[in-house]
């Protein structure tokens, strides 16, 4: 069964029609999404480009890295553990505002 069952139709002038032309395109969302967004109060973003894909991936494989570092130091006890979890909660939280800003 579909989520949403009713059926709503609406009228819009060439300006409104053109508006929601245009959000629908640089979100890359239905109009039916945009409507549902706006309805429901949250904020409609534009879909990053190609560049922000290349940052996440590059903080992916940041996040790889520190990973591995993390496991030789504590496999040889030779790195400051409080340290160190600072830094990947420093990273964990830089990565959500590039996310929250883009997505």
């Amino acid at each position: 069964m579909r989520e949403r069952n009713l059926e709503f139709h609406i009228r819009l002038n060439d300006i409104e029609n053109d508006k929601l032309e245009e959000l629908s395109l640089k979100s890359k969302k239905t109009k039916s999404e945009v409507i549902r967004n706006l309805i429901l109060e949250k904020e409609i973003k534009e879909k990053p480009g190609y560049e922000f894909y290349q940052v996440m991936n590059q903080l992916s494989k940041i996040g790889v890295n520190l990973n591995q570092i993390a496991y030789r130091a504590n496999k040889n006890n030779d790195i400051n553990e409080e340290y160190y979890k600072e830094l990947a909660n420093e990273w964990q939280e830089f990565s959500r505002q590039v996310k929250s800003k883009f997505l």
